[in-house]
């Protein structure tokens, strides 16, 4: 049987009720509360089980809403799209379909990305070009995302990956660049047609999104020039 570990760290717990996770004995601290889809906390510490502390630095995404089994399933489906295109530019993330807060909805548990530097951003333009000029391996991942991004928006199901969300993309600690979105990561321009009204949010949130990927890729040939 688990007992608590000493937890006279100050932080918070998540409230509410997660079903499959304990979270009565796991210290978290809320990273965002801002995303349209889900809060967001950094669970970090440890709990001791069996006579055994185990330490743990994790981020978990209540999702804010029910979902159904099906929605969940695509939520982990896109992410999964990202994760084989990208590689370690994605976190690891577990999606479980489970009881939130007296409803059937989801969570993501991802590994946590200690952030450093938000690449999309067109106001770090001028930290960014220089900062890329040096880092030859955040070059090379940041032409990978473009590339996977231009596939996406050119396929059968044409895709725009999420550049909306505050912190998105972003250079981690080790320059690493990684892309934290989980819930969501794609909108879906056809979308946009099946109704008989333009849905203008939808379209706000693809036009910011598109607008940062050409961003992206201006910033890309201006660090690749200045590092030639």
């Amino acid at each position: 049987m688990s007992e608590p570990a000493d937890h006279r760290d100050g932080r918070d717990r998540i409230p509410g009720e997660i079903a499959c996770l304990p979270i009565e004995r796991l210290p978290a601290s809320m990273i965002s509360d801002v995303g349209n889809h889900c809060q967001v906390w950094r669970q970090g510490g440890g709990f001791v089980q069996g006579g055994k502390r185990t330490t743990t630095d994790l981020v978990i995404k209540k999702f804010r809403q029910d979902c159904s089994f099906a929605e969940a399933r695509v939520y982990a489906r896109e992410h999964r799209r990202l994760r084989e295109a990208l590689d370690d530019m994605i976190p690891a993330t577990v999606f479980v379909h489970t009881r939130v807060d007296g409803q059937h909805s989801v969570v993501a548990i991802a590994e946590a990305v200690s952030t450093w530097f938000n690449v999309a951003n067109p106001h770090n333009e001028g930290e960014a070009v220089p900062l890329l000029a040096r880092l030859e391996r955040s070059r090379e991942q940041l032409r990978r995302f473009v590339a996977a991004a231009h596939r996406w928006r050119d396929s059968d199901d044409p895709k725009v990956i999420d550049l909306y969300g505050i912190d998105n993309l972003v250079l981690d600690r080790d320059y690493q660049l990684r892309y934290l979105d989980s819930f969501g990561v794609f909108f879906h321009e056809s979308l946009l047609y099946m109704l008989a009204e333009m849905d203008h949010e939808l379209k706000t949130k693809i036009d910011l999104s598109l607008a940062r990927l050409e961003y992206l890729e201006h910033l890309l040939a201006e660090s690749e020039r200045t590092a030639g």
